[in-house]
């Protein structure tokens, strides 16, 4: 053949040097098996008359009718019928059910309705427009760059700038090189002169500080990335120098990594990339090389060659398949006929190797990145090239795993990927963050999507999807794998940040997640599951697919998408109990209580062990209102729970399945109690105190273990805050020798001794004076603690009672009168005449706040300051008279006269005056007959309250 056409350049500028990958890049679309026969209009470049053309040495020479025979290898020739047939053992790529595969352009990325419309050629860059080779950096050159002529519909290669490609043997392609590069043909593709190259010698190149530079169009042509090793990740946070100080390894295998559990169930548990065949034997796990006869991903090298580079990687399609990261499980004991085999679970069809399926209609699996130019637009990209895995890291003390990938847009790097999935707890449930830093501006809204058609261990359409309600997500559960034991897989929608928006769940899952059969749009809706249970509608094929909201984004810039998902053998959503905390010993026994949650089981069994005894049924109970919480209560007896020991209690449901509930244990101590007691002098308890009495304590310590137990005291300290109130302590002591007891001037500590027997029951005493000074109706306050830990290591922390002793030793004169009235005109007589008080301003009136404890007392007596004086005539009468009970007496200033005794019963105010009356006590003026003068008298009375007992 002669010259290359235009189209043939076209096809061949993309490429790198080397025969090999131009006769990768340039075959024809591939069938559904993998194969690359060619069919018209398929892939081959036209002349402008529409024949299909090969390069020369392509290994297709021309048929007499313009046709191209594959290669030996290359693709199986097509049948008289124009279909495809396979090769030996691949199986007919084709429906599920058996039908015919689809005719020419079934396979094809879907058009507007959904699916993605691919133009002749689109995979490769067009020539003449600025969709051709991007320089990696996009910042603009200091220099011009000359024009070469090139042939028509050619277009240049090189620049200025100082980046070099190269070839997967690390040859150069002639970025300012004096080599050219040169086609099969022998036709130049215009490189520098060298008058050229001096003239830009002195013009320096722009800064490339890494390989993800934005780009346009479609991305960057990978061909220009070079060697993987080269690529620089840390646009997506990490960098490979800080993940190898936060202890990650790189991985040159993909293996699995381990997801840490809470007991040991026979299973191991993976976060795991690509394909994972589940009819693997455990053993092949430890064989080298196991990958090449399970056609899986397990062991298989990242890269061919430490220099690989993206390019020759993309065109060998041997790659990990990033895009289907799982969860998956490795069965260590198979009891289940088809072992040894069958020992791997995994949920893409078919068994586990989703990318090596070829019908059309098993393209369901995985994570796809989607482009469009609205957000209500169908996908104008989606990433059904692949995602290959570039690099891979572990940690194996956080139990985390990190992947970097390349999102393929045909001969286009559309944007690097970070995956990193990390275990949340040891319940199999792990969280996955997906990084993705777009390189490219064709379409400026950006959407994720992650689906499964699905197939748990080799069971496919039999599996049942259960919604978890509310639409927080969803689950599988299957029962009995070949270790016999169950199967749960969830993914959650809600209660972490990036979560998935929407869910679409169908009975037609093997297309792409955005397409007709899930999300005709990048915003489409999705299936209501707010509804918990079986989602009976999915139950003939379920598949299903997650969505994220659309964004735009800029190139190169980051999008951050989560998802969470879990593996286990048993139901993380159905059976929960719950066990009280505050239950407490009884006269019949030790008293349980709390709730139960059967969820959809119909009949549930409640059973409760004691120190780890053989489980005793409680109750079994029909679970009449699903998904509701159902109060129990139970009294273990006390010959199962003797009070006074250390008890382990577990309780847990099981329903009609023997599916089992979680497990609430409690550990049950005796009761520590810490009392104490305050006494008055007398010796009784008492909760008043006056200034300058002595209050008697008393601490009661009992741990509340019997004479069985063998612990001791171990740490044991008791603490009482002294009171400001109180003299230092007197008599401080711990009784028969059980510890020894200090103070300071805040508090009173006591430290029992070690190997004391923590059934023995301790007593600590003091003695403290009240202060004199001490403030009435304050109070004495004083509460004891014990902290430490037994000779068990069972921490200690109790705390007594608060005693409260009030200050109320105070006698208190409330009032006395100021004005006493016996009126404005008194009858002078020519007899004795006896005067009563008419008005008081104020009573006469007494409080004694005093102990009642002491039973206090006390008395007023009275005498004359000055006596009744005339202001007139000066004249003094001695006729002010006071009556108490038979006693009369004359207030004089000479004498005091007492005039009421009491002993205190309680604390109310006695109003003296308010006994005063003619007929009974009180006080009075009697006028002798002819010592009064018309005048107006005035004197003074001191009243005077004494604390006096009464037999005084």
């Amino acid at each position: 053949m002669g010259d290359p056409t235009e189209l043939e350049i076209e096809c061949e500028k993309q490429l790198e040097s080397d025969e090999e990958n131009l006769a990768t890049e340039c075959k024809e679309p591939e069938t559904e098996n993998g194969e690359n026969p060619t069919s018209e209009g398929e892939g081959q470049p036209e002349t402008e008359n529409g024949e299909n053309l090969t390069t020369e040495g392509e290994g297709q020479p021309e048929t007499g009718n313009g046709e191209n025979p594959t290669s030996e290898g290359e693709g199986q020739p097509e049948t008289g019928n124009g279909e495809n047939p396979t090769t030996e053992g691949e199986g007919q790529p084709g429906a599920e059910n058996g039908e015919d595969p689809a005719t020419e352009g079934e396979g094809q990325p879907e058009a507007e309705n959904g699916e993605d419309p691919i133009t002749e050629g689109e995979e490769q860059p067009e020539s003449g427009n600025e969709e051709g080779l991007v320089p990696l950096c996009v910042e603009q050159s200091e220099f011009e760059i000359e024009e070469n002529s090139t042939t028509e519909g050619e277009e240049q290669l090189e620049s200025n700038s100082e980046e070099e490609l190269t070839t997967e043997d690390g040859e150069q392609l002639g970025f300012n090189s004096e080599e050219e590069l040169v086609i099969e043909g022998e036709e130049q593709l215009g490189s520098n002169s060298e008058e050229e190259l001096a003239n830009n010698e002195e013009k320096p190149a722009p800064k490339c500080n890494r390989a993800t530079i934005a780009a346009r169009g479609k991305g960057i042509p990978i061909s220009s990335v070079g060697k993987i090793e080269d690529i620089d990740f840390s646009a997506l946070d990490d960098s490979e120098k800080n993940l190898e100080e936060e202890g990650y390894t790189r991985m040159t295998e993909n293996r699995g990594l381990e997801i840490p559990k809470r007991n040991d169930d026979g299973r191991t548990y993976y976060m795991y990339f690509g394909d994972f065949f589940n009819d693997r034997t455990y053993l092949s796990l430890n064989t080298k090389d196991s990958y090449k006869g399970n056609k899986d991903d397990w062991g298989r090298p990242l890269l061919s060659t430490p220099d690989q580079t993206l390019s020759s990687l993309v065109s060998s399609k041997s790659f990990v398949h990033a895009e289907n990261f799982q969860v998956a499980l490795a069965l260590k004991n198979c009891i289940d006929k088809t072992c040894p085999n069958n020992v791997v679970a995994t949920y893409f069809y078919r068994k586990g190797r989703p990318s090596i399926q070829t019908s059309p209609y098993n393209q369901g699996n995985g994570m796809m990145i989607a482009h469009g130019d609205r957000p209500d637009d169908s996908a104008r990209f989606q990433s059904t090239s692949g995602i290959p895995l570039l690099k891979l890291y572990k940690n194996e003390t956080t139990h985390e795993l990190i992947g970097y990938a390349a999102v393929i847009n045909g001969s286009y790097l559309d944007g690097y990927v970070r995956i990193k999935m990390r275990p949340m707890n040891a319940n199999g449930r792990i969280t996955v963050s997906m990084k993705y830093l777009k390189l490219s501006d064709e379409h400026p809204y950006t959407n994720f999507a992650y689906s499964a058609h699905m197939d748990i261990a080799g069971r496919h359409d039999k599996s049942k999807m259960y919604s978890l309600g509310d639409n927080e997500g969803f689950y599988f559960y299957e029962t009995k794998l070949a270790d016999g034991k169950d199967f749960f897989l969830y993914f959650y929608r809600k209660g972490y940040e990036n979560h998935p928006t929407t869910f679409k769940g169908n009975n037609d899952p093997a297309r792409y997640p955005f397409s007709y059969q899930f999300y005709n749009k990048l915003n489409a809706e999705g299936t209501d599951a707010s509804v918990k249970g079986l989602m009976k509608e999915f139950t003939i094929h379920p598949g299903w697919a997650l969505r994220w909201d659309p964004e735009e984004l800029e190139p190169d810039t980051v999008r951050e998408a989560n998802l969470e998902m879990a593996l286990t053998d048993n139901n993380l959503e159905t059976l929960d109990i719950n066990l009280d905390n505050d239950d407490e010993y009884k006269d019949d026994g030790y008293h349980i209580s709390g709730t139960w949650n059967g969820k959809g089981s119909k009949r549930i069994r409640l059973y409760y062990t004691v120190d780890g005894s053989e489980p005793m049924l409680i109750s079994e109970d029909e679970n009449e209102n699903l998904d509701t919480e159902v109060p129990w209560e139970y009294t273990i007896p006390n010959n199962v729970m003797e009070n006074g020991l250390d008890h382990e209690i577990t309780v847990y449901i099981m329903d009609e399945f023997d599916q089992k509930s979680n497990i609430e244990t409690i550990k049950v101590r005796p009761a520590l109690d810490i009392k104490e007691l305050v006494f008055n002098q007398d010796g009784n308890e008492t909760i008043e105190v006056a200034p300058g009495d002595t209050l008697s304590y008393k601490i009661l310590v009992d741990s509340g273990y019997n004479l069985k137990d063998t612990g001791t005291y171990g740490q044991f300290t008791i603490t009482q805050k002294y009171d400001t109130h109180l003299e230092p302590p007197t008599d401080l002591k711990v009784l028969d020798g059980s510890g020894t007891a200090t103070y300071n001037s805040s508090a009173i500590e006591v430290k029992l001794k070690p190997d004391l027997p923590r059934s023995t029951k301790v007593t600590i005493t003091f003695n403290a004076k009240v202060k004199d000074d001490a403030t009435e109706g304050e109070y004495v306050v004083g509460q004891g603690t014990a902290t430490g830990k037994y000779s068990t290591d069972d921490v200690v922390n109790g705390t007594s009672n608060e005693v409260k002793v009030k200050i109320t030793g105070v006698l208190t004169f409330v009032s006395a009168p100021q004005v006493i009235d016996f009126g404005k005109k008194l009858e002078i007589s020519p007899k004795n005449k006896k005067y009563y008080p008419i008005q008081l301003d104020t009573p006469l009136a007494v409080q004694d706040n005093r102990s009642l404890s002491r039973k206090p007392s006390w008395m007023m007596t009275a005498k004359l300051e000055q006596p009744l004086t005339g202001e007139k005539t000066g004249a003094t009468l001695d006729s002010l008279h006071y009556r108490y009970g038979e006693k009369v007496s004359i207030l004089t200033e000479k004498a005091s006269a007492e005039i009421y005794k009491k002993e205190t019963k309680n604390r109310e105010v006695v109003d003296i005056s308010n006994t005063w009356n003619p007929d009974g006590d009180g006080l009075y003026l009697e006028v002798t007959a002819g010592t009064a003068k018309a005048d107006a008298y005035k004197g003074t009375i001191r009243w005077v309250l004494q604390d006096v007992p009464l037999n005084e």
